[in-house]
């Protein structure tokens, strides 16, 4: 009723929740709930990102336009009673009766991590189904994940006033996220951003060898803690990060380290015992080595930010069903002609199509561009 997803089922079936709700879930079904009708446009898909964008929005804002980190199971201690609700009586009520109650303690704690896959998730579901909502406040995280958490070094601290160690999963989802804003909007400041992350993570959390470290070092550390660790779902992760960073960048991108920097985290994890060792929890791996050894396919709008053609072009590309798109906004006379009006382009590593210039006959365009080329 108020959306969101609980954290899990319990007793081996599906309808037995575990009530909670944390970031972590609402941010992975979110994105999966928008892929999925962007693949499909069954509405049901679209209705079900809709459900946990409005949770989110409703009861999870903070202030200051971050996002909140969870919401408890059962309602602690409501007034007149001596016994908490637990959550199967609590969530079987409609709104008022649960509002007469009290609301679930939330923890208004907004952390680095979980506010960038949160608005990443937002924006997506803003490009497959226009949300003005959705699409504002992922922009207002954005900004205050940067004025609150940004290290002076490029990376992004776990919360706001924390002053010790940096760790690899913020910058890996702040990473992401920022690529999202630069990919929505076409703001290059978002993309010097996410840039930032990744040459702080090559300075401090790589090991030259290949991977990254859970952390940047910590001084005090003695005996087994002194021991740096490479996690493998965050090293997977920041791979695909780094090679989405790295197909947008311009016609520089060959000679910057970032695809090399993914390769090696990739093989620094991909040892059969490493691998076997996370059992089903390879989807993040799975999706970084499909990304590695896949031809992307750049997807370019050619215009200026506030060309309302431009942005037209990039919504269209945003919402076109093409998973080895890698798309951008380019400047006039950057990577292709100046046509003096804006155009969209899609690239593969051996043709080009024309240039499409109408918002409306985008997906037609692409397709017949691609009809000889195998979708996933």
């Amino acid at each position: 009723m108020w959306g969101g997803m609980y954290q899990y089922s319990v007793h081996g079936v599906w309808t037995d929740p575990h009530f909670e709700k944390i970031a972590p879930i609402q941010a992975g079904a979110l994105e999966s709930y928008a892929l999925a009708y962007r693949r499909t446009r069954d509405p049901k898909w679209r209705a079900a990102a809709g459900d946990i964008a409005r949770y989110l929005l409703q009861f999870w804002r903070d202030p200051d336009g971050g996002f909140y980190t969870s919401q408890d199971a059962d309602l602690r201690l409501p007034t007149g009673r001596k016994e908490p609700v637990l959550g199967d009586e609590y969530y079987a009520k409609d709104d008022a009766a649960r509002r007469a109650l009290g609301i679930p303690v939330i923890d208004t704690h907004v952390y680095a991590d979980r506010n960038g896959a949160i608005l990443r998730g937002l924006l997506l579901l803003d490009a497959v189904a226009p949300d003005e909502a959705a699409r504002t406040a992922a922009l207002q995280a954005g900004e205050r994940l940067v004025r609150t958490c940004r290290d002076d070094r490029g990376g992004f601290r776990h919360a706001e006033g924390d002053r010790g160690l940096l760790h690899l999963s913020d910058q890996v989802e702040v990473g992401r996220g920022l690529l999202a804003l630069w990919r929505n909007t076409g703001d290059a400041k978002w993309q010097q951003l996410a840039r930032d992350v990744a040459d702080f993570s090559l300075r401090e959390l790589a090991d030259p060898a290949g991977g990254f470290y859970a952390h940047t070092v910590d001084p005090e550390a003695t005996g087994a803690f002194a021991e740096r660790r490479k996690p493998f779902d965050d090293n997977a992760r920041m791979a695909r990060f780094l090679l989405e960073l790295h197909r947008g960048l311009d016609h520089d991108a060959d000679d910057l380290p970032y695809a090399k920097a993914a390769e090696l985290a990739i093989r620094s994890i991909s040892q059969p015992e490493a691998v076997k060792a996370q059992m089903r929890q390879v989807g993040d791996y799975l999706l970084a080595l499909a990304e590695l050894t896949a031809t992307p396919i750049d997807i370019t709008v050619v215009g200026r930010p506030d060309d309302p053609t431009a942005q037209a072009l990039l919504r269209a590309a945003l919402a076109y069903d093409e998973p080895r798109g890698n798309i951008s906004l380019s400047a006039p006379g950057t990577r292709y002609p100046d046509l003096k009006k804006a155009a969209a382009y899609l690239c593969t590593d051996s043709a080009c199509s024309t240039p499409i210039t109408d918002p409306g006959r985008f997906d037609k365009s692409a397709e017949a561009f691609l009809r000889g080329i195998a979708r996933p």
